[in-house]
């Protein structure tokens, strides 16, 4: 089953560290959201929309920058006082959307 979320990630760790040339293909390897942390077992895949404009209903002119999605198998993690990790949820599949410098959470499925 799957449920639609579109909601704002707190946080995403890359596979490359940011300033260091192009982050757009770094793999996601954790992610914050909803204040949980989820560590990334697998990434299932990768894929792209270029950038590209659209008229609103008004007939104005938008532009949208490339949206990057990545469909990871990941876990969450339960973390105590102190920022020790205690347990791992049971792993689910989620889809994270990255448009310019925000992330969002788009799909889960269970």
């Amino acid at each position: 089953m799957t449920k639609r979320y579109r909601e704002r990630i707190e946080e995403v760790e890359l596979a490359c560290e940011p300033g260091r040339g192009s982050d757009r293909q770094a793999a996601p390897l954790a992610f914050r959201w909803r204040g949980r942390r989820y560590r990334v077992v697998s990434v299932l895949g990768h894929w792209y929309e270029d950038a590209g404009w659209w008229r609103r209903t008004d007939g104005v002119p938008e532009r949208l920058e490339r949206t990057d999605l990545w469909r990871v198998e990941a876990g969450g993690v339960a973390v105590a006082a102190g920022g020790v990790a205690v347990a791992e949820d049971r792993r689910g599949v989620y889809e994270l959307v990255r448009r310019g410098d925000a992330w969002r959470l788009d799909r889960v499925w269970d």
